[in-house]
């Protein structure tokens, strides 16, 4: 299955053929208008090797490889600049928060961060021996959290764990900060989420409703003090940061299907965008929560999502075996029937279809 990224000029979509690693990423200019699914001078292959986990900061990328190597690729040229080694074991994420600083987690819990300007090791976190799985940053503070259920702030300029979050009883899989920083979200197995004070350590709420993992966080646009999170239970839930009361509830699923897993949502101008494993892409108001239309015929799930700006990429299985395609829309000029009639009769909003 493809992962993808937007920054602010392109689209990055990694490539895996079945049960391996992808070898090569496919890279998209987002300002091409060419309509269609043939390679233009818009779109092109990096060999990256096998890999899995990546980030990008501005327009380069960094991917933590098969081979255990950090590697960092400038996509406006398509060139390697930058290799790290030292991780002992399989990498599990990787993150590009700046641009001198990358930070990568393996499977044996160890933790790095590498300094880009020099190509040297600027710390090794002691983050136990448990699997890493998210990572997060927000300014100078970084959240790792592990298989084990705990999480960990990190002061990025000293190295130093300044807290242990503890209490999930399942595996921590994804984090997200407020605005400010001053809280930090934590979401894990089956749906359990708590809200931490980011300096003292000190769990200001549990909040119960999402009956699976959650999936994305974000700070409503509107209203810093809420909370907004989604989750494979196919629900989308507002709460308020300070002391996790539950705002209000939206179900996102349909009844017909089995799998009504959210795979991501935006923001964009009045709307808010969601794209879900039972195929819908739709635009809900923002304010009340309530559908407005979708964005595009439901024919195959919504596998991947990602956003930036005003741009939303979806990854959707194709009609012939093996087919994948990652759709591009751009948000700001979302309308209720210009949008739908040009994606069905225009390929897709004429923004960009890519065959992988």
């Amino acid at each position: 299955m493809q992962k993808l990224y937007l920054t602010e000029n392109y689209l990055v979509v990694s490539v895996a053929p079945r049960s391996t690693a992808s070898g090569e990423f496919n890279i998209l200019d987002v300002g091409c208008q060419h309509k269609g699914i043939e390679i233009c001078e818009h779109r092109r292959r990096l060999p990256v090797g096998s890999a899995w986990y990546f980030d990008c900061c501005g327009d380069m990328m960094a991917i933590g490889n098969e081979d255990w190597g950090i590697r960092v690729w400038n996509l406006t040229t398509g060139k390697k600049c930058l290799t790290f080694t030292g991780h002992t074991d399989a990498i599990m994420g990787v993150l590009y928060p700046t641009p001198n600083t990358i930070i990568s987690g393996a499977r044996d819990g160890g933790l790095i961060v590498w300094d880009v300007p020099s190509g040297t090791r600027r710390y090794t976190l002691s983050n136990g021996d448990s699997k890493i799985v998210p990572l997060k940053a927000h300014d100078s503070m970084l959240v790792s959290a592990t298989h084990d259920g705990v999480a960990r702030i990190w002061d990025l300029q000293t190295g130093q764990c300044t807290h242990v979050l503890q209490g999930h009883r399942e595996r921590v899989s994804r984090a997200g900060f407020n605005a400010d920083g001053s809280l930090l979200a934590t979401g894990a197995h089956p749906g359990e989420m708590k809200i931490w004070n980011t300096k003292t350590g000190a769990c200001l709420a549990t909040c119960h409703g999402h009956t699976k993992v959650p999936t994305q966080f974000s700070t409503h646009p509107g209203s810093p003090g809420l909370l907004v999170s989604a989750s494979a239970d196919g629900s989308i839930r507002t709460w308020e940061w300070a002391t996790g009361a539950p705002v209000r509830t939206l179900s996102a699923g349909d009844a017909a299907v089995t799998n009504n897993a959210l795979r991501g949502f935006a923001w964009a101008q009045d709307y808010m965008v969601t794209g879900s494993m039972n195929g819908l892409l739709c635009a809900w108001d923002r304010y009340t929560d309530q559908f407005s239309f979708e964005l595009r015929e439901r024919n195959s799930a919504v596998f991947q999502f990602a956003s930036r700006g005003n741009l939303v990429a979806v990854n959707v299985r194709g009609s012939e075996e093996g087919e994948w395609l990652v759709e591009l829309y751009d948000m700001s000029a979302l309308d209720r029937v210009q949008t739908r009639s040009t994606n069905v009769d225009e390929d897709l909003g004429g923004a960009s279809l890519v065959k992988i």
